[in-house]
């Protein structure tokens, strides 16, 4: 590393280290006393038992369904900025584009695509983060790993993964239920009931509605966008078979509509002059839209998760079948305005179905061994049927093979990829002393993948005419396979150096498969498949706690090698989104994450990344441009967040509540060419109010993105202009919740 880049990581460690670690540990102050730890144990599942997060030698953050509650995360984009090395930006509704330590997927836009970070609902892989993931709500625990999960995990993640296990039916009856409302017309409300319904069943039901006015509006059309309105329930079942066989049962359902996010141009500062569309525009807020055109996003989710575990005596037998299935729809107007002022009107109306069908069945040792175990079969079938529909209007002139005859037409394709994903796994770890324990894992994959693409084009621009619109050539229609196989192992040592201090060294292999072209112009360019990514990852880290559990300091230091990274690329000429190979990738950094209760009743928390992440003998196949040694897409080199959280008690039986949340994510840039950037920000949220000391219930004021910060999560340069989609204004309100 450069001296500079190593100056930075000391003062960023050091930041973490005064400011410390996640405000999301499970700890309930109000109810510590002084003869015992401040900081809680955080439970976690990331080696798909059990743990106490501090023994398990995996960089792992965890948020407790509590914490996520309090902070009002409901969708995967709000994790954005709590979490080191993750980034999150969104191109469209149907997209959630995640990336952890420079690894991730821009847009899951062909109907056979991966993405690089898992998403793993009670244990399910859910295959479309788009269409298929319903809102975070009433969950016990979200974890998010970093690093190749490919050992253990469904469905190989070469990025990371996001785990989400939710809340389980109690056979003591209880419930919480929360109202909340604020500016833009925000009304959002929930909770859970549960208790006994037999002396062996237990039940659980919880709903989830949230509700609020567009934070953009059409001024053309005079209608709202960034608007929301959505509705889930979740109801679940535990049954004690026996004293040795025990089944739970999981039914889940969820609606979003809107019209879906606003884009607006900006002028593009890296090509002289100004694009079209910027200058020309009605209004340059940049929280307002120009189309002339209908725009929405809706999504439907639903599923079902059967979960059978048996105890044999020594060993515990798991069963795991789930069905889930997602449909969504979305239009928008590419330039977020009409033409004129854009080039071209381009209009893309989306819609996405999808079927995922899991069965797993594993065997696990008990815990308490010396040595343990986990081995198991693993089945997804993963059915993705995708359409994508392009109608465009030019103002511009010109006769057969003009510009406007390239940018006008009406064409769409229908894309499915059918993915059955096979796999053998184990894991196995063996104490070599009380205090020295070695683990070693593998998964064999086998990817099979089936791909259909029917292009069909329904009018050409005004003639005389000979081009559909760009990307596309011609109607066709094409057909493929292709099969990919993989075996990715994992080795760990980890070494307990005293009371609740553990430092581990791991090596880990990640796969990702291949994929085909939805957005070919041509036959010839959708047989073309793009190939699977592979990665080594090797890691080294500290979990430990001091000063009787009253400061806790987890630390990472990680080296990825990537080969044949997939790369998202923008061809701005046939205004296509093309994924190719990378030849190579080097990603290297360190996390810190620290938390310390200075009180019983006062806990700061903190923490930072450093990331060098670039592209090696990378050469653009789409114009020959040299990338090597540029900086890796959507990945700053310094993420940090800092805060405090406070629980004070003011009179018998009531505490002043309060959190201070800062977040900061340093430059980045939307593309390999290093060109097009997001400038650094920051986000700060605040909450404060009163509650009860013995948990029932809380009443607080909340603000989020108090200084109103102006950042973008996606943009589209094309000819001088960016088009973007911004991130949500300031907003606040106020909060009720109780406990029963």
């Amino acid at each position: 590393m450069h001296t500079k880049t190593l100056s930075r990581i000391a003062i960023g460690l050091a930041l973490a280290g005064c400011l410390p670690s996640m405000a999301f540990s499970q700890t309930d102050t109000s109810t510590v006393t002084s003869d015992r730890p401040l900081l809680e144990e955080v439970v976690v599942s990331a080696r798909k038992v059990t743990e106490n997060l501090q023994d398990v030698p995996i960089a792992v953050t965890a948020f407790s369904g509590q914490e996520l509650a309090d902070n009002q995360i409901y969708d995967i984009m709000q994790l954005a900025g709590h979490v080191p090395s993750m980034t999150i930006q969104s191109q469209a509704s149907m997209e959630s584009e995640i990336f952890i330590r420079g690894v991730g997927t821009v847009r899951l836009n062909g109907a056979t695509a991966d993405a690089s970070v898992g998403y793993f609902l009670d244990e399910v892989y859910i295959g479309r983060r788009g269409s298929a993931t319903p809102p975070i709500f009433d969950l016990e625990r979200l974890e998010v790993l970093r690093g190749p999960q490919g050992t253990l995990f469904g469905k190989n993640v070469v990025g990371g993964a996001l785990n989400l296990t939710t809340a389980k039916p109690q056979f003591d009856r209880g419930g919480s239920a929360y109202i909340a409302v604020g500016d833009y017309g925000a009304l959002q409300t929930g909770g859970h009931v549960t208790g006994a319904i037999t002396e062996n069943a237990a039940v659980r039901f919880a709903f989830y509605q949230n509700k609020h006015d567009g934070y953009a509006e059409n001024i053309v059309r005079n209608e709202e966008m960034e608007d929301l309105e959505a509705y889930a329930a979740r109801g679940s079942l535990l049954w004690n078979l026996n004293d040795d066989v025990r089944l739970e049962v999981i039914i889940d359902g969820s609606s979003d509509t809107g019209n879906g996010q606003s884009r607006h141009a900006v002028d593009n500062p890296h090509v002289p002059g100004f694009g079209p569309v910027t200058p020309n525009l009605i209004s340059q807020n940049p929280r307002t839209n120009e189309s002339p055109y209908d725009q929405f996003a809706n999504k439907d989710t639903s599923g079902i998760t059967a979960r059978l575990e048996w105890d044999l005596g020594q060993v515990t037998a798991t069963y795991l079948s789930a069905l889930r299935k997602g449909e969504a729809g979305a239009r928008w107007t590419q330039a977020g305005a009409g033409s004129p002022p854009s080039l071209t009107s381009s209009t893309l109306t989306q819609a996405e179905d999808h079927t995922g069908l899991t069965q797993e069945l594993r065997f696990a040792s008990g815990q308490d061994q010396r040595l343990r175990w986990l081995a198991g079969l693993y089945y997804l079938d993963d059915d993705t049927k995708r359409s994508v529909r392009n109608t465009a209007t030019s103002f511009l002139p010109g006769g057969a093979g003009s510009l406007r005859d390239i940018l006008d037409g009406d064409y769409e394709q229908f894309g499915r990829g059918i993915s059955k994903n096979y796999a053998i796994f184990g894991d196995a770890s063996y104490d070599l002393t009380d205090d020295l324990t070695l683990s070693v894992g593998g998964r064999y994959t086998r990817d099979e993948k089936d791909w259909d693409l029917d292009t069909v084009v329904y009018g050409l621009g005004p003639p005389p005419s000979i081009f559909p619109t760009a990307p596309v050539r011609g109607p066709f229609m094409v057909t493929d396979s292709e099969v990919w196989s993989e075996f990715t192992p994992k080795a760990t040592i980890d070494w307990r150096f005293g009371d609740g201090k553990l430092a581990y060294a791991s090596v880990a292999r990640g796969f990702k498969g291949g994929g085909w072209q939805q957005g070919a112009g041509t036959a010839a360019g959708a047989q073309v498949p793009y190939d699977p990514e592979f990665a080594w990852n090797y890691e080294v880290g500290l979990k430990s706690e001091w000063l009787d559990r009253r400061v806790r300091v987890n630390l990472a230091a990680f080296y990825t090698d990537f080969t044949d990274l997939q790369v998202e690329l923008l061809d701005d000429v046939n205004l296509v989104l093309v994924v190719a190979n990378a030849a190579d990738a080097v990603i290297k950094g360190l996390e810190g994450e620290l938390q310390i209760a200075l009180h019983e009743n006062v806990t700061l928390f903190g923490s930072a990344s450093f990331i060098e992440a670039e592209y090696k003998d990378y050469i653009d196949p789409l114009r020959g441009i040299d990338y090597s040694g540029n900086r890796i897409q959507r990945t700053p080199e310094f993420q940090g967040n800092a805060g405090i959280d406070v629980n004070i008690p003011i009179s018998d039986g009531l505490e002043l509540i309060g959190n201070i949340q800062y977040g900061y994510q340093g430059e980045m840039f939307y593309g390999p060419d290093n060109t097009n950037d997001e400038p650094d920000y920051a986000l700060l949220d605040l909450r404060a109010g009163l509650g009860s000391q013995d948990g029932r219930w809380q009443m607080y004021a909340y603000a989020k993105n108090v200084t109103d910060e102006l950042y973008r999560v996606s943009i589209i340069p094309f000819a001088g202009d960016e088009f973007s989609v911004y991130g949500p204004p300031s907003t606040y309100g106020l909060r009720f919740a109780m406990n029963f």
